[in-house]
């Protein structure tokens, strides 16, 4: 499995990644002076009623906010095309005729995936806190650094997302599809309040439709909600982003056994 994601790493020696990396970093340092999340929304919306700065001194920055989203991007672009180039250059034959597991593979691949987007996410957010240093001559309160972190979480069902979307289809069509998949499961992040909403016999009609979908897309608002520190919100979400993981990495690893890997096949 480390000897696949040591591998899956090397992509980290390429221009690409370089690229995505100086991109990232001059993009958190041009967000670094935003305000929090919270302060930006109308007190009165349903957003702000699930973000909420006055309940932590830690309240989750917008500039981290961006940079996950653009960590994501960069690093699910890189992730994408690992299992796709592994099969069309037959790389995937010699791996598997070796005593290594599929799933092991699949393990390997994601691990190097998560370590990537991590990469990216944490170097941004050095240049966040470099830069808000740099401006007011403040430093940020290490529980509000340490804050920032929390949204490493999401990359967790994101990495797994992708590894199963590359199975199926080619590098590009992996990362459209995904972009689409994003979307979507930010838009279902509202289920449950919208749900509430309804009159009380139709909410649970709704609720109930809706459970299974609802949980095998990533729910991002749950990610930049005000909780406390290793509180049972962290670990629900922990376990939460674990469960969605395993659940994605075995269907890619379904997808594996009964894949055609000659050149014919439609990856």
């Amino acid at each position: 499995m480390f000897a696949i994601a040591l591998l899956t790493l090397k992509r980290m020696r390429e221009p690409a990644f370089f690229i995505f990396l100086g991109i990232a970093l001059v993009m958190a340092f041009i967000f670094a002076g935003l305000d929090p999340i919270a302060q930006q929304l109308s007190s009165d919306s349903i957003f702000a009623q699930v973000i909420d700065a006055n309940r932590s001194k830690s309240p989750l920055l917008s500039a981290a906010f961006i940079m996950f989203v653009i960590s994501a991007f960069f690093g699910g672009f890189l992730g994408a095309a690992e299992i796709p180039r592994d099969i069309s250059s037959d790389l995937i034959l010699i791996l598997l005729s070796k005593p290594i597991r599929k799933l092991s593979y699949m393990l390997g691949k994601y691990l190097g995936m998560l370590i990537i987007c991590l990469s990216l996410y944490v170097s941004s957010l050095v240049i966040i806190f470099l830069s808000h240093w740099i401006q007011t001559g403040e430093i940020y309160p290490l529980l509000l650094m340490f804050k920032q972190l929390y949204l490493t979480l999401a990359f967790l069902p994101f990495c797994g997302m992708i590894i199963m979307i590359s199975c199926f289809t080619g590098e590009l069509a992996a990362m459209v599809i995904s972009f689409l998949y994003l979307v979507f499961s930010l838009s279902f992040s509202f289920l449950p309040i919208a749900a509430a909403m309804l009159p009380k016999g139709i909410a649970g009609y709704a609720g109930a439709a809706g459970f299974i979908i609802y949980y095998l897309f990533p729910n991002f608002i749950f990610y930049f909600q005000d909780f406390k520190m290793f509180g049972l919100v962290f670990f629900m979400l922990l376990i939460y982003s674990l469960s969605l993981s395993i659940i994605f990495l075995l269907i890619a690893v379904g997808r594996l056994e009964t894949m055609d890997y000659s050149k014919n096949s439609d990856v």
